[in-house]
């Protein structure tokens, strides 16, 4: 059997009720727009999509994971402005951008399963709110707050469709704790 994983920061439950107060403001602020919003449960930090895995090959991903998260620590992730990327919509990260990257970066390149994102795009942290599916005439209004919160452990999660719903299963959680 094969599953669609990914590894991720996962958001803060605060942060989460903070960011759903501000999605549905944005949603009020872009009446003609269509966007399909992400629901706020499922918002995280995206370091590594792998896409359809074996189910035996995540039990070796995992062990991977394990012994290469023991050397980052904890660190701060602040967002920043809202960024419109061709459908993509998202908030820049500003504070946790270094780490986030270097974390892709030494997680993903010595795993035996390799990420599936295309290599020419690169990594680039963000935390995507929704993905736009026609843009209306009124401007993209501008985020004045910023959500910030403490990245503590990564998560290898399990994307899966219920109900016509995109939902992310918890798999494996890996704590940071640094030396």
């Amino acid at each position: 059997m094969m599953k669609r994983i990914f590894l991720a920061v996962p958001v803060t439950q605060k942060i989460i009720r903070e960011l759903a107060k501000e999605i549905e403001r944005l949603k009020k602020s872009l009446p003609d727009w269509e966007i399909k919003w992400v629901t706020p449960e499922n918002l995280h930090i995206t370091l590594v999509f792998f896409g359809w895995v074996k189910e035996d090959q995540i039990k070796n991903l995992k062990t991977e994971i394990e012994a290469l998260v023991p050397k980052s620590t904890p660190f701060q992730i602040t967002t920043g402005k809202l960024f419109l990327k061709v459908r993509p919509l998202w908030l820049e990260i500003e504070q946790g951008r270094e780490e986030l990257n270097r974390l892709a970066e030494e997680i993903g390149h010595q795993l035996t399963i390799k990420g599936s994102l295309k290599e020419e795009r690169g990594f680039y942290p963000h935390l995507t709110l929704g993905r736009v599916k026609k843009r209306g005439k009124i401007k993209l209004p501008l985020v004045h707050e910023e959500f910030s919160w403490k990245a503590n452990r990564l998560v290898l999660y399990e994307s899966r469709f219920v109900r016509k719903q995109r939902v992310y299963e918890e798999l494996f959680p890996f704590p940071l704790k640094g030396n």
